[in-house]
């Protein structure tokens, strides 16, 4: 099962402080829903835990990321990660490419997400997926957003504890299970 986002947003600092908060693991991980930096190898390569839950399933994966471009000469970072669900039951793979773009008033930030699951959160299908996935970068942008904020004003967000807390998709089944039951029966209401 596979989805794909596309996003832009933009932010009230100037292209090398977003740069410099988004090459830093440590930082971006706090603001990804569910995720946890467990360990850096080496500047490219990190290992860290996801969980996410959907209804009443969740699911905790372990996984390596790698980092394959980051070129400050074009404001450019790509990486892509892989993980096993914790039970043995399934996967996920994940591509991602950031491009910073300077502006009068801040930065652009434009970003391409690719995620393939597999095993029993696969079965939700590629709607409730994709709109989980959404969810997750909504909130990544939100907790970016507000990162940057802080950096701006130069609070310290550093040797504050964070536990990771999973994507609450609850409700996101019942707007997609009405919907899947609106484009099967129709809406009966009408006369």
């Amino acid at each position: 099962m596979e989805v794909k986002s596309d996003k832009n947003f933009e932010l009230n600092a100037d292209i090398d402080t977003v740069w410099n908060v988004l090459i830093n693991p440590e930082k971006v991980v706090t603001c990804v829903p569910g995720a946890e930096l467990t360990e850096t190898i080496d500047e490219n390569h990190l290992k860290g835990k996801v969980t996410i839950k959907i209804g009443p399933v969740t699911a905790k994966f372990n996984g390596d990321v790698e980092i394959e471009k980051r070129e400050i000469s074009n404001y450019e970072l790509a990486m892509t990660g892989k993980g096993s669900d914790i039970s043995g039951k399934g996967g996920a793979t994940m591509s991602m490419w950031l491009k910073l773009n300077a502006l009068e008033t801040g930065t652009e930030v434009c970003c391409r997400m690719t995620v393939s699951i597999t095993g029993r959160i696969a079965q939700f299908g590629a709607r409730m997926i994709e709109a989980v996935n959404n969810k997750m970068f909504e909130q990544f942008i939100s907790n970016f957003t507000n990162m940057m904020e802080q950096e701006n004003e130069d609070v310290s967000t550093a040797g504050r504890p964070r536990e990771a807390e999973p994507v609450k998709a609850a409700s996101l089944v019942g707007s997609v299970i009405v919907s899947e039951l609106k484009k099967k029966f129709g809406n009966k209401t009408e006369s």
